[in-house]
């Protein structure tokens, strides 16, 4: 292989046919799963780059090889290796999984040609580039290009990116960069070299570089260099390019865009962002050749000239002129008039081409077969020529001419034609460090999905998440692998006092979630709360200053059935506070106050007999509760108060509660529920409350606050309450909750506080959901339109399908759409641990994991550690 390029300094090439490009990395923003005013804003700021570009110009979109070592250091990256023994086993079975798959990313650049500034400038190129190929032909060192024009050609290269509009990020690429766009290009597939991490040094050693180490390739159209001479061979068979470097032989085939269709609509036409949804990487190329259309009308008009005199032979004709010409020649006119409608409009003539590989030529033909048949369908006709393999392989580098086979299939098309194609639309998600939560569902090969949920706080952003779907949609498992990489990664390397941890409440008759935590990194400690209880949740007793009042006052209101803002409510509040700041502060107290208060005249008080009567009721209403079964837990005053471990997770076992249903808690059915029900379902806010304190305890651990189902907190104005405070106050103690439910609603109720519940969350979490009323407000909870057909039958039938084999099933088990911390937006698919403990505990399918015969996991009395 013999590539015409000379000189390669900073982000400029200097080639022998006297032509330097410059090259800028692109920077992509995720497209497919956008909202409709994003794509919009997106296809608006591609438009005004490419009409800000003149002359030629290349995009590329190349799929780099992601290393499973580097995937690896990656999750590790932060980790106290002293203190998670655990996760250093499990990085070494993650790097066994990773090492068989085709990990890849996507990056993209743009190349231009720097125009010669005037005649000299143009004369002095080609003769530098005619002596630097005499030179290398007499086998004479070729001299590099003076600093003068490199630092010439630098300022014209920055004044040029400094011209064009700034809604595309663009970045001038490194020299490493560069070098290792040819490096992929002969080495598709194999131990290709790896993509230069963000970071690292921009510039090599010494002054300018060559491209000759990559040119010890061996370029073999149709693999023929090593076939049997004795017969003929079928050349449809072999249209693929045979790549061969020390490091092995890459088969690679090319295909250009033959065809597309005559009108193009918005969203629908994102040809070039579909390369990402194969499962099989595609690098793509578009050779571009923009003028302006003020110069580019007058072709145009000559067209039209020669249509007319096309129509003047139909003269006569009986059956007058074909629909075809009357449809050219309409579609011409309107091409014109669009064409000279601006004067910032271009006509942009595009070539594009890609490129699929293989460690074989079956392989590489299937799957270009594959991506022929997909866009077949969709008016879009991909060929692949034969013969011409090799000149498509360089079509794809920048620094070379764009070969004649590509030039046949140019097309032409306005600037808003053209952006609508989608070009520099990526698929990132999740962060740069963090345990392996996932793979994206988009983006050829596989790509991993790092998350780490402690990264919020320390860049000043929520920590919190949300995770919603149906029934066995996956939802409950993603919330135990989050628990799950919170507790193994939370030891961060240079602090001492760091860990992560989680605070659970459990209330399935499974004990689903106790059974986890015991599986999980660290010591578990199990608090049973039932009619057995050991431990004491007497607010006034665990609570200490205004808040156990507050607490107090938020237990009582709706377990009494009491206004708050009546006479019982006013006078509960101010017997609370009297026995807050009293002596031996407790519910039993509490109930002796109001009895007091009941016996005590006041004087200074109008309403005094009807004070002393409310006081009365409720001593009456409070001793009755006390004698329930649940009663001791809260009016014992001999129970010792809950002792809150040191443990890594603490797991708040209720499953013995009678709680109501969503349904009961409605305002109508409310005074209506029986005691034990309404009772249990204030212990669960108590609980909850205790959780907050627990998690802004010590903002040196990182603790996450589980609430699954959690439509028994967010049904009263109190538990709204108290989830907005450990969500907005959960940044500055390190601490976020992880909300779970089958309604977004349910997390963030359809009032003032649940908007500012659903707007903080930073994670968010969306199943299968086979209801499109519920499919719809989860489009709204990811800021996506809820009116949208194609992304309601994406969460009704396309996630987790269940009309599938039982094989397909699960393997597509756990899919789901992640709006991450940056706010991107994108498919994946939640990975189990791969803890053999944690896997085999973390599922609930009846006869799955745990068999229908198995007995019930036997759990340690409140108190306990694991």
């Amino acid at each position: 292989m013999r590539l015409p390029v000379r000189h390669i300094s900073g982000h400029l090439i200097w080639t022998t046919n006297a032509a330097t490009w410059g090259v800028w990395k692109v920077g992509t923003d995720n497209y497919t799963h956008a909202s409709k005013a994003t794509k919009r804003e997106r296809l608006d700021a591609l438009e005004a780059l490419f009409k800000s570009l003149r002359g030629e110009a290349l995009l590329l979109s190349l799929c780099p090889q992601v290393d499973a070592a580097s995937v690896v250091q990656r999750m590790t990256a932060g980790i106290d290796w002293d203190k998670s023994p655990e996760y250093l086993d499990l990085s070494l079975k993650v790097l066994d999984q990773l090492e068989g798959l085709e990990l890849t990313n996507r990056v993209d650049f743009l190349a231009i040609p720097l125009p010669h500034l005037d005649l000299k400038q143009t004369a002095r190129a080609v003769a530098s580039s005619a002596q630097a190929e005499l030179m290398s032909a007499l086998g004479l060192p070729v001299p590099p290009v003076s600093a003068s024009e490199e630092a010439a050609r630098l300022l014209q290269a920055n004044r040029i990116a400094a011209a064009w509009p700034s809604g595309i990020k663009l970045q001038a690429a490194t020299e490493a960069e560069i070098l290792w766009i040819y490096g992929h290009a002969a080495r598709r597939g194999l131990d290709e070299p790896l993509f230069p991490e963000e970071g690292t040094p921009r510039g090599l050693r010494g002054r300018g570089h060559t491209v000759a180490a990559h040119t010890q390739v061996v370029l073999d159209e149709g693999g023929r260099g090593g076939q049997s001479r004795k017969g003929p061979s079928n050349p449809f068979a072999r249209r693929f390019a045979k790549v061969t470097t020390e490091h092995g032989s890459s088969f690679q085939a090319f295909s250009v865009l033959a065809e597309m269709p005559e009108s193009f609509r918005f969203p629908g036409s994102e040809y070039l962002a579909a390369l990402d949804d194969f499962g099989f990487p595609v690098d793509w190329a578009v050779r571009l050749n923009i003028e302006a259309g003020a110069k580019a009308e007058p072709k145009s008009r000559r067209q039209q000239r020669e249509l007319a005199h096309q129509r003047s032979e139909y003269d006569g004709e009986t059956a007058g002129v074909p629909a075809s010409l009357d449809k050219a020649s309409f579609s011409l006119d309107e091409y014109r008039d669009r064409l000279t409608a601006s004067a910032t409009e271009v006509e942009i003539r595009a070539s594009v081409v890609t490129c699929v590989w293989g460690t074989s030529s079956e392989e590489a033909n299937e799957r270009a077969a594959s991506l022929q048949h997909h866009f077949g369908g969709n008016d879009y006709t991909l060929t692949r020529p034969v013969g011409d393999q090799v000149p498509l392989f360089h079509a794809m580098l920048p620094g070379t001419k764009t070969p004649k086979p590509l030039l046949d299939f140019t097309q032409y098309l306005l600037a808003r034609d053209f952006s609508m194609a989608m070009p520099f639309s990526g698929a990132s998600l999740g962060d740069d460090t963090g345990s392996l939560y996932g793979l994206q569902l988009s983006g050829g090969g596989v790509r991993p999905v790092l998350i780490d949920f402690s990264h919020g706080p320390r860049v000043n952003a929520s920590a919190s998440a949300a995770f919603v779907g149906e029934l066995g949609s996956g939802k409950s498992v993603a919330l135990k692998t989050a628990m799950y990489s919170i507790l193994s990664t939370g030891h961060r390397a240079g602090h001492a006092q760091s860990r992560g941890r989680a605070l659970v409440i459990d209330r399935t008759p499974q004990q689903e979630w106790t059974r986890f935590a015991l599986a999980c990194p660290g010591e578990t400690q199990i608090i049973r709360v039932d009619e057995t209880a050991g431990v004491s949740l007497d607010p006034l007793r665990i609570f200490r200053g205004p808040r156990a009042a507050r607490y107090c006052e938020s237990f009582l209101t709706p377990l009494l059935d009491i206004a708050s803002m009546s006479i019982e409510g006013v006078t509960l509040s101010e017997v609370i506070e009297a026995t807050r700041t009293g002596p031996n502060p407790s519910m039993t107290a509490l109930i002796a106050n109001l009895a007091l208060r009941a016996k005590t005249p006041d004087p200074d008080e109008p309403n005094d007999t009807a004070v002393r009567a409310a006081a009365s009721e409720l001593a009456r209403k409070m001793r009755a509760l006390a004698k329930k079964d649940l009663g001791r837990t809260i009016f014992d005053p001999n129970l010792p108060v809950v002792r809150i471990t040191n443990a890594d997770s603490i797991v708040f076992a209720v499953d013995r509660l009678g709680l109501p249903s969503k349904e009961e808690l409605s305002e109508h059915r409310l005074r209506s529920l029986e005691v034990e029900k309404r009772y249990g379902w204030r212990l669960m806010y108590l609980i909850t409350a205790l959780c907050r304190e627990v998690a802004f305890a010590n903002s040196s651990e990182f603790t996450g606050v589980f609430l699954d189902e959690c439509w028994w907190l967010t049904s009263s104005a109190e538990g709204s309450n108290l989830l907005l405070e450990m969500i907005a106050d959960g940044r500055k103690h390190n601490a976020g909750a992880f909300a779970g439910s089958h309604d977004p609603y349910d997390i963030g109720p359809k009032n003032e506080i649940g908007d500012k519940i659903r707007a903080l969350l930073s994670h968010i979490f969306v199943f299968r959901h086979r209801s499109k009323v519920l499919a719809a407000r989860c489009l709204e909870f990811l800021d996506l339109d809820p009116s949208d057909d194609e992304m309601i039958k994406l969460i009704t039938e396309n996630l987790s399908p269940l009309n599938v084999s039982d094989t397909e099933r699960g393997l597509r088990a756990g899919e789901c759409l992640h709006r991450d911390l940056r706010k991107r937006i994108g498919g994946m698919k939640v990975l189990i641990p791969a803890d053999d403990d944690a896997a085999e505990a973390i599922h609930t399918t009846p006869g799955g994991q745990m068999g229908e015969d198995e007995p019930a996991v036997d759990v340690p009395r409140e108190g306990a550690l694991a």
